[in-house]
């Protein structure tokens, strides 16, 4: 089957359906998993590195994630017809089929897996492929429908970014990679529960046992809180050790810290009036640490 074929065949020349399998990819989320990598590509690197495994890193990194969450969706399109908020979504809505979509995340996957194994190093696709079975199967299929610790664990799925950079560019993996895995890791547990505040009812509906379903919503606020203040020192810890200038000091601690106040204004206000602009900020707060750790790197280093 030629590529022109495929693209006929999934309906891709159907500039409706091409934006119904672009949604599938979660482009938001996936841009911020190849964003996350890039500081990691730079310090390990030790410079600006070399462009055609930058390209290629960031290529295998963008078709993975998009691979997972095509998967996500494949099997939570039970769940997601059930929710006001996702019910508008490709499978749910009958836009795409559950065997198009199949087809195409798994294209997706092994594409952006031969790319890094093939273009940066097997170490790198090897985190790929870990980050992705963990997200379908570990995440997808067991935790969300069982636990209201599901983003908790799950979110390290989405921590896979720094690690797949260094990896890619040294072959191996060392501190900072994993002080980066653990600001995300962190990071998710806060994010996601100000979403899961807003359509509790929601997720309630679906029977999934999100943390405010289950523990309520003062208990989320004040989890949120703890979170958010636990990553003040992975933040400041790189330039603490030396693999950050003043620039991701500065940027770092001003967002983190704002980060943490305005989870603990939401948490002091016990209401969920504040939620929405929290999340919000928090996709901010994680382009503005990474991007200026990687600025920092490129110009001080």
């Amino acid at each position: 089957m030629t590529s022109q074929t495929l693209v006929k065949k999934l309906g891709l020349t159907d500039v409706k359906k091409f934006n119904d399998f672009l949604y599938l990819t979660k482009p938001t989320i996936t841009l911020l998993v190849v964003i996350t990598s890039f500081p990691s590509i730079v310090i390990g690197s030790g410079g600006f590195p070399d462009g055609f495994i930058l390209l290629a890193t960031f290529l295998g990194t963008a078709l993975v994630s998009s691979s997972a969450a095509v998967f996500n969706q494949v099997f939570e399109e039970d769940l997601d017809l059930n929710m006001l908020r996702t019910q508008s979504r490709s499978l749910p809505s009958g836009r795409l089929t559950a065997k198009e979509a199949f087809w195409f995340g798994l294209i997706l996957g092994g594409l952006g897996l031969g790319t890094l194994y093939f273009a940066t190093t097997p170490l790198a696709a090897a985190i790929a492929l870990c980050g992705h079975l963990f997200y379908i199967f570990i995440y997808t299929l067991w935790l969300k429908k069982r636990t209201p610790q599901n983003i908790v664990i799950g979110g390290m799925a989405g921590a896979v970014g720094p690690l797949i950079g260094w990896a890619a560019v040294s072959g191996d993996l060392a501190w900072p990679a994993w002080v980066l895995f653990f600001i995300i890791t962190l990071w998710t547990p806060p994010h996601f529960w100000a979403l899961a505040l807003k359509y509790k009812e929601d997720y309630k509906k679906a029977g999934i046992p999100m943390y405010p379903v289950v523990h309520g919503d003062h208990k989320t606020r004040r989890a949120m809180m703890l979170y958010s203040l636990a990553l003040i020192p992975f933040v400041l810890s790189l330039y603490a050790f030396g693999k950050a200038g003043l620039l991701y000091a500065l940027v770092g601690s001003t967002f983190a810290i704002k980060f943490a106040w305005d989870s603990i204004r939401i948490f002091r206000s016990r209401t969920n009036d504040q939620v929405m602009p929290f999340f919000h900020f928090s996709c901010a707060y994680t382009f503005a640490i990474f991007g200026a750790l990687a600025l920092d790197s490129l110009i001080f280093n």
